[in-house]
C-alpha cells in the first residue's frame, strides 16, 4: 500500500502540537521551483517537509479479540478486564494506569478546596478548576445562557450546556434506537449490546455500561454506608447523595 504524502512549511510546522506530529514522519526536501503545496496554509514553498503517518503498531486483546493500535491503550484495556491496576486508590478502589493519575484523583475524597478566587470568594480542589472558572469574571471570555442565565468560562463549555436545553438525540444506537444527547454517551451505552461485555452484575445479572457504572450498581446489594456527613452524621451509599445532602445544609442555614 502506497504511503499518502503530504507537506508543510516550516511557519505551520513550528505552530503545530507534539499531540499533531507525533504520528507523523517528517523528512526535508526542496525543489528550485515552488511546488510544494503547504497542507495547512495552501501556499507553494521551494523548501518543506515531507509528512508521511508513522506506521502503527496494533494490539489484539486475547479476551475480547478487540484491536488497539497505540500500546497504551490496549494496555489500559487489560487493566480494566483484569482490574489489575499498576495503581489503586486505597480508599475507593479505582485503579490507574500511572502515578501521576492516581495523585490527580485522590483530592475526589478530600473536603480541602485551596484554591481560592480572590474576586468571588469561591474556591476548587484543582488549580485548572480555577483557571478555569477565572473566565468567568472576564467579559470577553465567558459566556452566558440565553435561557438559564447560567456563565460558562469558555464558549465550547456554553455550547455543550445548550444541548440540555435542547430535545434533540442526534447520536442513536443502530441495535435498539435508544437515542442520545451526547456521543460519550452512546459510545458507553454500546457496551451493554457487547457479548463480551465484562461489566455484569453477577448477583442480579444486570448489564452495565461502564466499570464504575457497575461499581455504582454494586452499592444497591451493599449495606455499607461509607460516605458520612460530618455535620449531622448522616450515611449514605453513595457519595453524590452525600452531597445532594450537604447542600441542604447550605440552604437550611441562608
Amino acid at each position: 500500500m502506497d504511503k499518502v504524502v503530504s507537506y508543510v512549511c516550516d511557519l505551520c510546522k513550528e505552530n503545530l502540537s507534539s499531540r499533531q506530529t507525533g504520528h507523523k514522519i517528517y523528512c526535508r526536501v526542496s525543489s528550485l521551483e515552488s511546488s510544494f503545496l503547504c497542507v495547512e496554509c495552501s501556499k507553494f514553498f521551494c523548501m518543506a517537509y515531507e509528512v508521511t503517518e508513522r506506521e502503527q503498531s496494533s494490539y489484539a486483546c486475547e479476551e475480547c479479540d478487540k484491536v488497539f493500535y497505540p500500546r497504551k491503550s490496549w494496555r489500559y484495556h487489560s487493566y480494566e478486564l483484569s482490574n489489575a491496576w499498576p495503581y489503586q486508590c486505597k480508599q475507593c478502589g479505582k485503579g490507574f494506569g500511572s502515578k501521576s493519575l492516581l495523585k490527580r484523583h485522590m483530592p475526589t475524597h478530600s473536603e480541602d478546596r485551596p484554591h481560592k478566587c480572590d474576586i468571588c470568594q469561591l474556591s476548587f480542589k484543582y488549580k485548572r478548576s480555577l483557571s478555569t472558572h477565572m473566565n468567568i469574571h472576564d467579559e470577553q471570555k465567558s459566556s452566558r445562557c440565553q435561557q438559564c442565565y447560567k456563565i460558562f468560562p469558555s464558549k465550547s463549555r456554553l455550547e455543550l450546556h445548550m444541548k440540555k436545553h435542547s430535545d434533540k438525540r442526534p447520536h442513536k444506537c443502530d441495535i435498539c434506537h435508544s437515542n442520545f444527547k451526547f456521543k460519550r454517551d452512546l459510545i458507553r451505552h454500546m457496551n451493554i449490546h457487547d457479548e463480551q461485555n465484562p461489566f455484569k452484575c453477577e448477583q442480579c445479572n444486570k448489564i452495565c455500561y461502564s466499570k464504575s457504572n457497575l461499581k455504582l450498581h454494586m452499592t444497591v446489594h451493599s449495606e455499607e454506608r461509607p460516605f458520612e456527613c460530618n455535620i449531622c452524621n448522616a450515611t449514605f451509599k453513595r457519595e453524590y447523595n452525600l452531597k445532594c445532602h450537604k447542600k441542604q445544609h447550605v440552604e437550611d442555614s441562608d
